[in-house]
């Protein structure tokens, strides 16, 4: 079935809930249905608030496309699953090297993609290679780039060759979704998922129908909408007058009244990895100044916006690891707690005044609580900060694209998304040598201690030397009618598995 794209506009970009990518934890994934004896009924109708822009999910500074579409209609190598482990999906069986040099990878057998055409090694070689070209803009490319050859010794066999051992090579590559050789997401919906990509509506929705051909545990609902909407009250409103079975996330706990205590709904609280960053273009003056940058963190108060944003919900963070991932360290909140007479010593000590800049973010309603807060607090000490509201595509281009910007406040919500302050071409543009040794002994780490270590000691570094400002960690948040059984509780990857999603009868 080829997908009906009716496009209002061609923008590759979305928001970058690059937060917050991982964890070894259980998932609380309510049993699907057709486990357990019962019929299995479709449609299904989810809600939400974050559409894709594009369908082109290996290019970095996407999210909406990966919610929707990865491990739902295209597949990876390797996969995140919903409790944070990587595990092999188009790949059968993976064998290492004593070296840790050479990966060899054999497909599993019986898969093709939506149009009917076999999966093949050459398919896999050509997406893992787009994605480490000099032009990928991919968010995961400079860590693929320890690939220094792709071999295709037979159509169900992918061996890759490194420069360098790393123990994250599998997490890495569940980032790359294959498509068929010469294919794009951007050209086709030709993927190897549970579920074909039927149509895609901007502004309105996104349906996918399940491929009865697929070559796994077959999906359970023979349909989702994923159905989008800029104002969350709207959504939450559609919920409750049955436009709607399921909402991924909610933003604001002022939402949460008109659910909790009724019968027909089940609100969860899961693991969440999504923080909310305020970041400084590290090569931009005054933020190449390390007192410059401490002395803005210190001057906020965490606990007040996080406050403002969620209430008693969600946790004030000191740097990019989640609370579920092993290097996450409490006392990192501490570092730069809020100490407005600091803040005003350290630029003092730095020599600058009147200072003024600017901060970019895509205008949403938490986003605008957020920046203020950081405006008054600002301004409590001298500082002027000028608010640019822009939308989804403005800030992939000019933030994270171009690197065109002075600060700026995202929300990421990718696994071990730490790692990326070793990446000094990432859009916050850190580079300490120092972080990067550490990212690379953690990946030739030869036990899960001593990798741990090394991303502990890694953030703690940036965690002192706040190339960004990390405000608080989110509540993972979904509220489903009572029928509605299948969904993970936790997100601890940036994809919405819809695969056991079903509804008793």
């Amino acid at each position: 079935m080829k997908a009906k794209l009716r496009l209002a506009a061609a923008a590759i970009a979305t928001t970058l809930v690059l937060a917050a990518c991982g964890s070894s934890g259980d998932s609380d994934t309510a049993t699907p249905t057709s486990q357990t004896g019962a019929e299995t009924t479709g449609p299904i109708v989810i809600g939400s608030t974050n559409e894709p822009t594009s369908l082109q999910r290996n290019v970095g500074g996407s999210s909406g496309i990966s919610e929707t579409t990865t491990r739902n209609v295209y597949e990876g190598l390797t996969s995140i699953d919903d409790s944070g482990e990587v595990i092999n999906t188009l790949a059968r069986d993976v064998e290492v090297s004593d070296d840790g040099l050479t990966y060899t990878f054999t497909l599993q057998d019986g898969v093709t993609f939506h149009d009917g055409t076999p999966l093949t090694s050459k398919d896999a070689a050509w997406s893992v290679s787009e994605i480490i070209s000099e032009t990928s803009q991919a968010a995961r490319a400079n860590d693929l780039r320890v690939i220094t050859d792709i071999a295709t010794p037979d159509d169900a066999t992918l061996v890759l060759t490194l420069d360098r051992p790393t123990q994250s090579l599998l997490f890495f590559l569940a980032s790359v979704t294959i498509v068929k050789d010469g294919d794009t997401e951007n050209t086709s919906d030709n993927g190897t998922g549970p579920y074909q990509l039927e149509e895609w509506v901007q502004g309105s929705h996104m349906t996918l129908v399940r491929n009865d051909s697929y070559w796994g545990e077959p999906a359970q609902a023979d349909e989702v909408t994923f159905q989008f909407y800029e104002d969350e009250t709207a959504m939450n409103n559609a919920l409750l007058t049955g436009q709607l079975d399921l909402v991924i996330q909610q933003s604001n706990p002022d939402q949460l009244a008109q659910f909790d205590g009724n019968d027909n709904f089940v609100i969860t609280e899961g693991n969440s990895i999504k923080k909310f960053v305020w970041t400084f273009n590290n090569k931009e003056e005054p933020f190449t100044d390390v007192r410059v940058r401490q002395a803005l963190y210190k001057a906020i108060d965490r606990e007040a916006i996080l406050s403002a944003v969620w209430g008693d919900y969600g946790q004030v963070i000191g740097s990019m690891p989640p609370v579920s991932e092993p290097w996450y360290d409490e006392s990192f909140a501490d570092i730069h707690a809020y100490d407005p007479d600091a803040a005003t010593a350290l630029l003092t000590d730095a020599g600058v005044t009147d200072l003024s800049f600017d901060i970019s973010y895509v205008a949403r309603d938490t986003n605008e609580i957020i920046v203020q807060q950081i405006k008054s607090d600002l301004a409590a000490i001298g500082v002027t900060l000028n608010l640019k509201p822009i939308d989804d595509a403005q800030w992939y281009e000019s933030v994270y694209t171009n690197k065109d910007y002075q600060s700026t406040l995202m929300d990421h919500n990718n696994p071990r998304d730490v790692l990326w302050y070793a990446n000094p071409e990432f859009y916050w543009q850190y580079d300490n040598k120092d972080v990067q040794a550490l990212k690379v002994a953690a990946d030739e780490a030869t036990s899960e201690e001593e990798q741990v270590e090394a991303i502990h000691s890694l953030s703690a570094i940036i965690a002192e030397e706040a190339p960004s400002a990390w405000l608080f960690m989110a509540p993972q948040i979904r509220i489903a009618t009572t029928d509605i059984t299948g969904f993970p509780a936790d997100k601890n990857a940036e994809p919405f598995y819809v695969g056991q999603i079903t509804r008793t009868n």
